[in-house]
């Protein structure tokens, strides 16, 4: 864990062939554009799909909400996957406030990616 639990953080693994992407910390206006940097190197990729833990995450705004939905309309148009591993219920909840859990591909945590291959 990064030692300030409100400064973002980011570490990338594989998820099998899949980039797997955990945040750490508050995804606001200033942790975005670290954030679009690293998932621009991904795409560069091609991967066939990105997986973002939002496990660890503790706060999520508008800004951070319109790059993760910037992630998932590339992918969408590049025939790639974009899955959020489930934050806790303060991130939660802005995903249902805005509807937003219904649009994006949200799986409770990573046992539900083993059975997509992608």
């Amino acid at each position: 864990m990064p030692p300030s639990m409100t400064a973002f953080d980011l570490e990338t693994s594989r998820e099998g062939t899949r980039p797997l992407v955990s945040l750490f910390g508050e995804l606001d206006i200033a942790a975005a554009p670290r954030l679009d940097a690293e998932l621009s190197g991904l795409e560069a990729e091609h991967p066939g799909g990105i997986v973002l833990d939002l496990r660890a995450l503790t706060f999520l705004d508008s800004t951070g909400l319109r790059c993760l939905l910037g992630a998932d309309a590339r992918a969408r148009e590049d025939g790639r996957s974009l899955t959020l591993i489930q934050g806790p219920e303060v991130v939660q909840r802005v995903f249902s406030i805005t509807g937003l859990d219904g649009r994006l591909d949200i799986v409770a945590d990573e046992t539900a990616l083993a059975s997509d291959p992608r």
